[in-house]
């Protein structure tokens, strides 16, 4: 139903930005199931517990600017993540993704094991896997992406450039 009512063109701005927000949230929940945890001992008011944190380095990237609709309920589920932000856009002429602007850390110390991209809609598929190829070259172990609506041939694009990578997606 979520997905019905950020598809109407009578939605108004508010709503859409609230439904990008929850469905982002869905998405993030099932996309995070895989991430590995260690042990970690934490003081209750009844004693010790042995409970677990996040084993793994994560950060995640939105593809400005319309991805940062769904950066704070990724925060919600991750609040320690780096938060890295990539610009880019199509040109209009050659339909080539164009790199502006991208805040990676330069150390490779600080690179991180996974890396959540998110765009809210994967139309050609190359600005999506533009940035998984410079988060690749930057040193990100595990790639997912969320979006959430992507158009068949801009997966196949995607998983034909990067058949590594997870894409956790709302609607195809």
């Amino acid at each position: 139903k979520k997905l019905t009512l950020l598809r109407r063109r009578e939605t108004p701005p508010r709503e859409f930005r609230t439904l990008v927000k929850e469905i982002t949230f869905y998405l993030g929940y099932e996309a995070t199931r895989t991430l590995t945890t260690r042990p970690a001992l934490v003081e209750t008011p009844l004693g010790e517990h042995e409970g677990v944190q996040l084993a793994q380095q994560i950060c995640i990237c939105p593809i400005l600017r319309a991805g940062l609709g769904m950066l704070d309920p990724m925060l919600e589920l991750l609040p320690n993540a780096d938060v890295h932000h990539i610009g880019m856009y199509r040109n209009k002429s050659s339909l080539l993704p164009i790199q502006y602007y991208n805040k990676l850390p330069r150390q490779a110390s600080l690179c991180s094991e996974v890396a959540f991209v998110l765009d809210p809609m994967i139309a050609g598929g190359a600005t999506i896997s533009a940035v998984v190829s410079i988060l690749k070259q930057w040193g990100a172990a595990k790639i997912v992406v969320i979006c959430v609506v992507a158009s068949l041939p801009g997966l196949a694009r995607l998983h034909e450039t990067h058949p590594d990578i997870t894409v956790h997606c709302g609607a195809i």
